[in-house]
């Protein structure tokens, strides 16, 4: 054929191509009734591409499906529900963009052909995957862009979205999806500080205003983000919740003009010479505008206003008028709801909202919503110089708490529960657990990729991390108390024992002087009294008691038993220890008996020991005639009182000890009467006074007076002389120097015991290292209530960077042993974006035999692995999860498995990259940063757009990486080219 006649050809293919577009667009638009299939479309459209196009198909893919892929992919039983012998032509290829992409990254990751089937060759590879891009180019020309939906605010930017609407000083609500908070002001300085204050309150929220009502926390979309319009429905119970919600953030008693920026423009009451309606239907029309986040229609400004109005003629104050006014509108779809503008006119004000909510998670400011108004914000320039103060803005904070914690997956790290028998120091507190420092430093990590400009590779393998003291010593440290040296206690012991030894000597002979003399001081004064004629003043003594005894009452002295020991002083107080109405004194009660207590004189007030306790005294008080006694009491704290059996006196009270607190009248009988005392206590000491008109005598003593002289038997006469001698008179000269002498060799004990005590104790080193145990342990806690992270150089390459960070790693896991399939699956998922699907129902679980514990993991996986059904995840999973294997289940590094043998970390990274050990393979993910940044910018595109990914965006992130490649793919010029994409500035 000559070259004219080809040139024609090609002219009116060309033509009638540009003629059907023309017809189809005009159809399409026409109505839906009218639109033809977009399959149909794209099949006609295909018929008149030029030549290149179909031969591409004919001459190089059907081949190499041919060779590779039919054998699996067109067979009897089709494998991943992918049949491409269906697929006759270009055209039916076309009309199957989803498909086009999956194929092109299961060949670009290296996943197509399988391990076990003949490869491609890399110049068949790389022809084929820009065959492939290049249709995909031509399908998404006619490919109909996904329409971005409405969606609801999130809690997050529902949050934000009323703070800055009213200029609130604080949050709405305590926001448990803040994961990090930073203590530190930097991220509009061109450098992170080198040490930074952090910490984390997920598990613990703490702010919001009082008596607001929340709705609940949104949950992140499957591989995506939490403000995804898929997944942020509004059923009728969350509606009520928002109407309740809008009422309780107005009349919150945080409400006020203190905290809120704009109630003097917007809720105080205008000037009394103002114009009233005018004044409030602009203040109205302002707030609307920024609420609605564009135009209000003048319909609804008179609906709002008119409202208003309607309330201050009912005389209702001008403020409570204006918070209604505004609680209305926080419930309004136009609030609640980001809304992509149809109209051309609009769309400026589409794209300010895109951009507040990507970056600020809020509604546009002023600036934003003045910009779109001119229509200036659509001008290149002027969207980049708004950009970069965006970015520079302090509202970027928000940005940074919630896109990297949600693309890291972090949230999973609060779940985390390795066996604390196993794992201890990573739940020793139970308040802040390891799992709060963990989180800090990844997200610590990407702050400072964002605020120096960073090659997105720095995520994967920084040269530094922000460590915590916890972090630095879960890294490096082993996490054990120090061992207590034994031999240098029993060293450092020998001198101490022998200085105690003699000192304890010296103490022992003083207290035998002293026990000796005591014991002597009977017989001492026995002597004396044998020598002195007591005779005369003993007649003298017994008629004075005689006389008494027949007007008054002689009291036996006390016995005592206790104390009994309770939880507070109100039970023991009320608690009956023992028979209160029948005193039993040769009755045990567990440890405690009756003792008598012959040194508790009346009169004078006693103390007794214990803390939340009891104690009971008991006498007799024998009366020569019924009569009444007043009986003086005093008491630290309660008392009780029973006479015969009879509670007579009951006082709760908690007080001091002093004479007199109380009097208590007592009706005696005749004969021997029996007297109860209890005495309760609160905390600390506590003690009793008791004294009556009474001679406080012994019972014999008593008997031996009221008889006869001339009939008294020798044991009356005995303990009436015994009784005279305790107190006559005369003795009283040698019982002073007696006295004396037990005070010197008492005080001379005393110093002695003083000195020993004084002098430093053996240590037992089980009790050291008991000791050395705690503070350890103490040690521990305080470093995980730590908030300070200091910049530390990555000397070990092995640890730094997100995939090796303690977070992603400790989160990842069972509560047992490491789950490599779930870490390749994070990293799968997260550092490449290729989701694996979810395992097939039937497939069986790893199987967990004692029997096989002499196996690594991975030799379990092996037999795992014999499984078809299993073999093709684990093929790219495996390698991904076994990278990680020297790691344990909370990021610590180990080179063993329990059971002794060795961690086998090796493997091959996209069947192109053999690495030794996770340095390697972090290196190698580095090597593939052109991946790794695809991957990224489909994380940030879907993240910007509320949305999945259709095949069509693929083709936008591809050229976000192309210009961002010279710059080595850094953070902000990433999310400054996301922003410059027509899929951002254009979402419909």
């Amino acid at each position: 054929m000559g070259l004219t006649n080809r040139r024609k050809m090609n002219r009116t293919r060309n033509h009638r191509a540009a003629e059907l577009a023309r017809n189809f667009s005009e159809t399409f638009f026409a109505g839906s009734q009218a639109r033809p299939s977009i399959v149909s479309f794209l099949i006609f459209v295909f018929a008149w591409l030029p030549a290149k196009g179909a031969d591409d198909f004919q001459h190089k893919l059907q081949p190499v499906f041919a060779r590779h892929c039919v054998k699996c992919h067109g067979g009897e039983k089709v494998k991943g529900k992918v049949n491409l012998k269906e697929i006759a032509n270009a055209g039916q290829f076309l009309a199957k963009p989803e498909l086009i992409k999956e194929i092109i990254d299961v060949i670009d990751a290296g996943d197509m052909p399988p391990e076990d089937e003949p490869q491609l060759k890399p110049a068949d590879r790389a022809a084929m995957l820009t065959s492939l891009k290049s249709m995909l180019q031509t399908a998404a020309t006619g490919q109909v862009a996904k329409r971005n939906p409405p969606r609801r605010l999130n809690r997050f930017q529902y949050n934000n979205a009323v703070r800055d609407l009213f200029q609130l000083n604080r949050d709405v609500f305590a926001l448990s999806e803040k994961l990090m908070t930073r203590e530190t002001i930097y991220l509009n300085a061109p450098k992170m500080p080198e040490r930074v204050n952090a910490r984390s309150l997920a598990l613990h929220p703490t702010g919001g205003m009082r008596e607001v009502k929340p709705f609940p926390q949104d949950l992140r979309a499957s591989h995506g983000f939490d403000n995804q319009a898929n997944q942020l429905t509004l059923s009728p119970l969350l509606l009520d919740a928002f109407l309740r919600l809008s009422v309780s953030i107005i009349e919150s008693p945080d409400f006020n003009k203190d905290s809120v920026g704009i109630w003097k423009t917007f809720f105080e009451e205008p000037a009394k010479d103002a114009d009233l309606p005018a004044e409030t239907r602009r203040r109205i029309g302002l707030f609307l505008r920024q609420a609605f986040r564009g135009p209000v229609e003048p319909a609804t400004l008179d609906r709002y206003t008119d409202y208003a109005l309607s309330k201050l003629a009912q005389e209702m104050p001008y403020t409570n008028v204006m918070k209604k006014v505004a609680s209305a509108a926080l419930s309004s779809p136009l609030f609640l709801y980001h809304y992509q503008a149809t109209e051309p006119a609009l769309r400026t004000y589409s794209l300010a909202s895109n951009l507040s909510f990507f970056l600020w998670a809020s509604s546009p400011d002023t600036e934003l919503l003045e910009l779109a108004e001119s229509g200036d914000l659509a001008k290149p320039e002027v969207l980049d110089k708004t950009v970069e103060r965006m970015l520079a803005d302090p509202k970027i904070e928000r940005f940074l708490d919630s896109f990297p914690s949600q693309w890291m997956q972090l949230e999973n790290i609060l779940a985390a529960t390795p066996d604390p028998k196993l794992h201890r120091y990573f739940s020793l507190d139970k308040q802040p657990p390891a799992s709060l420092q963990m989180l800090i430093e990844p997200l610590l990590l990407f702050d400072a990729v964002f605020v120096e400009n960073r090659p997105i590779t720095e995520l994967v393998m920084p040269a530094f991390s922000y460590r915590s003291d916890f972090l630095n010593d879960w890294y490096t440290k082993d996490l054990k108390p120090p061992n207590v040296d034994r031999k240098r206690v029993e060293e450092e012991n020998k001198p101490k024992v022998a200085k105690r030894r003699k000192a304890e000597a010296i103490a022992q002979k003083a207290k035998d002087e002293l026990e000796e003399y005591v014991k002597s001081i009977p017989s001492i004064i026995r002597k004396t009294a044998d020598e002195l004629d007591l005779a005369p003043g003993q007649t003298r003594w017994e008629a004075a008691q005689l006389e008494a005894l027949s007007n008054n009452v002689a009291l036996s002295p006390w016995h005592r038993i206790g104390p009994f020991g309770e939880g507070d002083l109100k039970k023991a107080h009320e608690r009956a220890f023992i028979n209160e109405t029948e005193v039993d004194l040769k009755r045990t009660h567990g440890n405690l008996k009756w003792e008598l207590a012959e040194n508790l004189e009346d009169g004078n007030q006693h103390q007794l020991t214990g803390a939340n306790c009891s104690t009971y005294l008991f006498r007799t008080i024998h009366s020569s005639i019924a009569q009444e006694r007043e009986l003086s009491i005093g008491s630290d704290d309660s008392f009780k009182i029973w006479i015969n059996g009879k509670l007579v006196a009951d006082k709760y009270v908690s007080r001091g000890l002093a004479p007199n607190q109380d009097k208590v009248k007592v009706r005696l009988a005749k004969g021997e009467n029996k007297l109860l005392f209890k005495v309760s206590n609160g905390g600390g000491g506590y003690g009793f006074y008791f004294k009556t008109e009474a001679i406080p005598l012994p019972g014999d003593v008593v008997s031996a007076l009221q008889s006869e002289p001339a009939k008294r038997s020798e044991e009356q006469q005995a303990a009436l002389a015994k009784q005279y001698r305790s107190l006559a008179s005369e003795l009283d000269p040698i019982r002073r120097e007696t006295e004396v002498n037990r005070e010197r060799l008492a005080k001379r004990l005393n110093e002695k015991q003083d000195a020993l005590n004084k002098l430093p104790k053996p240590r037992n080193p089980d009790d050291v290292q008991k000791e050395m145990n705690r503070r350890f342990d103490d040690e521990m806690r305080g470093k995980m209530r730590g908030n300070e992270f200091v910049r530390v150089a990555a000397k070990n390459r092995r640890y730094g960077g997100v995939i090796t960070s303690a977070a992603m790693l400790s989160m990842n896991n069972g509560t047992h042993r490491t789950h490599p399939i779930a870490r390749g699956a994070w990293i799968i998922e997260v550092i490449f974006n290729d989701p694996p699907p979810p395992p097939p129902n039937d497939v069986p679980p790893l199987i967990e035999d004692a029997a096989e514990d002499h196996l690594t993991i991975r030799e379990k996986f092996a037999r795992h692995r014999e499984n078809p059904d299993c073999a093709g995840c684990h093929s790219r999973l495996d390698p991904l999860g076994f990278a990680l294997e020297n790691f344990d289940i909370t990021g610590r590094w180990r080179d063993k498995y329990p059971n002794g043998r060795d961690v086998d970390a090796t493997g091959t990274l996209l069947r192109k990259y053999p690495f030794k050990d996770v340095v390697k393979f972090k290196e190698s993910i580095v090597t593939e940063d052109k991946r790794f940044a695809k991957a990224f910018t489909s994380h940030l595109l879907r993240f910007a757009l509320a949305r999945e990914l259709t095949p069509s965006d693929t083709l936008t992130v591809d050229q976000i990486v192309k210009r961002t490649a010279a710059d080595q793919f850094r953070l902000k010029s990433l999310i400054k080219e996301v922003i410059r994409s027509d899929r951002f500035q254009q979402p419909d």
